[in-house]
């Protein structure tokens, strides 16, 4: 059997790594669910390429709109668009309701839930965020404090107002109140404790 290349050497030297450690191979190529490492050993790749693959690896759909998007304008200072921008935009709102008729492009979840955040505080005009222990929203500072599976050590003070409840499990109730069939009271427990801060 194959040694594994451990991700020491430049990996460690040149790389921060955040969130959750470096898995100890180093990954070649990809294809629909598949994965390689540098020896060549298929792997089946159980996190949709971290929720940005849920259509697999290199589709080729997707290769195909990437390669005639290199054609254009592929990227562009925020305060220019391109036609495709606006053309998905307009899709986009012709499929919703006319409250939800913009919207807004980011480039990854955690910049998604940043902005979600501050939506959400604007329109309420209140800044505390409720969210469940075991959550990964981003590892951007305001994303980064409604985190409760990691990023958490080491940062000092979250934003201001984050609070946690548990997480339902039927299988582990962190209340230690029901088994096989969660009847909510972690929620009931979880909003209590909330009130209560």
């Amino acid at each position: 059997m194959p040694k594994p290349i451990l991700t020491n050497g430049p990996a460690d030297e040149y790389l921060i790594r955040y969130g959750v450690p470096f898995v100890p191979r180093l990954i070649e190529r990809a294809c629909g669910t598949l994965i390689w490492d540098e020896q060549g050993r298929e792997l089946l790749d159980f996190t949709s390429g971290q929720m940005c693959a849920t259509v697999g690896h290199n589709h080729p759909r997707i290769v195909q709109a990437i390669a005639e998007a290199c054609e254009g304008a592929l990227h562009l200072f925020s305060g220019m668009l391109s036609p495709p921008v606006v053309e998905l935009s307009r899709r986009l709102a012709s499929m919703l309701p006319p409250s939800l008729s913009k919207a807004m492009f980011l480039s990854t979840g955690g910049e998604a839930n940043e902005a979600a955040l501050k939506l959400a505080k604007l329109y309420t005009g209140k800044f505390e965020v409720v969210g469940f222990t075991g959550a990964w929203h981003g590892m951007t500072s305001g994303a980064q404090s409604v985190n409760y599976f990691a990023g958490r050590k080491g940062y000092g003070p979250m934003m201001p107002g984050s609070l946690a409840i548990p997480a339902p499990n039927a299988y582990r109730c962190p209340v230690r109140h029901c088994r096989d069939a969660c009847d909510g009271t972690c929620l009931d427990v979880g909003f209590d404790a909330v009130d209560a801060q």
